[in-house]
């Protein structure tokens, strides 16, 4: 990328704030820095100019040796707890940037944002990446029951103690939860939020209803995109698409449940024979699922792996989360790939991205028996399937990149001539 490519022309100018550097390869980090690049890729066609503010960086590089594939050392600010307001605002001044657009932060950061933005004249802009009260999945009785049975005895004494004490930490979390909200909105000029369906979290949190129109705090509903840039072709669905199942997650039983998959492999194996079963992550229960798979033909543990390749044969995907999942990057790149998924329906996002039964599957009944009833149907009929693969596609095109850039860039040029 040349310096020319960097230089907005007539859009606004951003600094993009992230917890990690987005240097050459930060797609691989997460999910938030992939969509970060994949804003500063496309809008820079499209005139903007981009600067980033960052806490650390993931391969613990120091300032000097940073990479200025996306950023040259004059558009690159690294926040720590003694930066001054003074100091970012002079980064601010001398780049002209306009837009603050804070993706990760440290609550003690906003109000260091802000000040610099009133100094500067510039608007500060917050996407909302979880879900309201995300954090309190893990205080749950049931989820602690399951974390107990499965854990250590260091683990089982942690589990015992939440028990305990259940009430008493989730209302100090969600306190916490709370005030951590209304700081992020009492500091932003606008906020945007994954999906419609979290407003009425926000709104509880922050006890007051929420108006696009706010003097003060206004919002907007900006979903996730496809992580990659093409789509599997229709036509090749027939003859590319195998017999196969993808799994793919951080494999730990309190949170994924993967179990079931397994457990009811072996009464699915025997009806289809010619079906596999691929389980692609790692985590602290892999070597309990590789117990349980042992001697057992079409399913296989294969470890971290980018899934591309896997996503180009397999047929149906399979997201067993009981989380609360603010926005699963993975459904929507299966989905590209044709695969339809099927998923518990353990987050209000779910219902945006799938169609029940045009493009997906959304399961209520978190027991096995409606997951194996949607399985054998998808397995059964292969025109079923092929149909619903295009309809996954069809469907993922709603949330493409293009889509995504453009919603931001408009949102930018928005809040930029509101303050010229």
């Amino acid at each position: 990328m040349g310096f020319e490519d960097r230089k907005g022309t007539d859009g606004p100018n951003i600094l993009i704030c992230t917890t990690f550097y987005l240097r050459l390869g930060a797609y691989q980090i997460g999910g938030v820095e992939h969509l970060s690049l994949i804003l500063i890729s496309g809008l820079r066609k499209r005139g903007c100019r981009f600067f980033n503010a960052f806490r650390a960086t993931d391969d613990n590089s120091k300032d000097d040796e940073l990479d200025e594939h996306y950023f040259l050392e004059s558009e690159r600010i690294r926040i720590t707890d003694e930066t001054s307001c003074d100091e970012l605002s002079k980064f601010l001044a001398g780049g002209n940037v306009r837009i603050i657009h804070i993706q990760q932060a440290e609550s003690r950061d906003y109000l260091l944002y802000r000040e610099a933005a009133e100094r500067v004249g510039a608007v500060v802009i917050t996407t909302m990446n979880k879900k309201p009260l995300e954090d309190l999945f893990t205080f749950r009785r049931d989820f602690l029951q399951r974390q107990f049975r499965q854990s250590n005895f260091q683990g089982k004494m942690s589990a015992l103690k939440k028990m305990l004490f259940s009430g008493r930490l989730r209302k100090k979390r969600q306190d916490q939860i709370r005030m951590k909200t209304m700081n992020t909105f009492s500091l932003s000029h606008m906020v945007v939020f994954l999906s419609r369906n979290y407003i009425p979290g926000y709104e509880n949190l922050l006890q007051r209803e929420l108006s696009a129109e706010d003097s003060e705090c206004s919002f907007s509903v900006i979903p996730n995109c496809v992580t990659f840039g093409n789509y599997f072709p229709e036509i090749h669905i027939p003859r590319l698409k195998q017999k196969e199942i993808l799994v793919i997650g951080t494999l730990e039983e309190s949170t994924r449940r993967i179990s079931l998959i397994i457990r009811m492999w072996k009464d699915l194996k025997s009806s289809f024979p010619d079906w596999t079963v691929r389980i692609l992550g790692d985590g602290p229960s892999s070597g309990r699922y590789r117990s349980m798979i042992a001697k057992t033909e079409g399913i296989t543990l294969e470890g971290r792996q980018e899934p591309e390749s896997y996503y180009r044969t397999a047929s149906i995907y399979i997201n067993l989360s009981i989380t609360d999942d603010a926005w699963s990057m993975s459904l929507l790149e299966a989905m590209q790939y044709a695969l339809v998924p099927v998923v518990f329906n353990t987050s209000e996002i779910y219902s945006d991205v799938i169609e029940h039964g045009h493009s997906g599957f959304i399961i209520e009944d978190m027991a096995t028996k409606e997951l194996e009833q949607v399985l054998r149907r998808l397995m059964r009929d292969e025109g079923m399937r092929h149909s619903m693969a295009r309809n996954s596609v069809a469907r993922s095109k709603m949330f493409s990149q293009l889509v995504y850039c453009r919603r931001y860039h408009d949102l930018y040029l928005h809040t930029h001539r509101s303050i010229s």
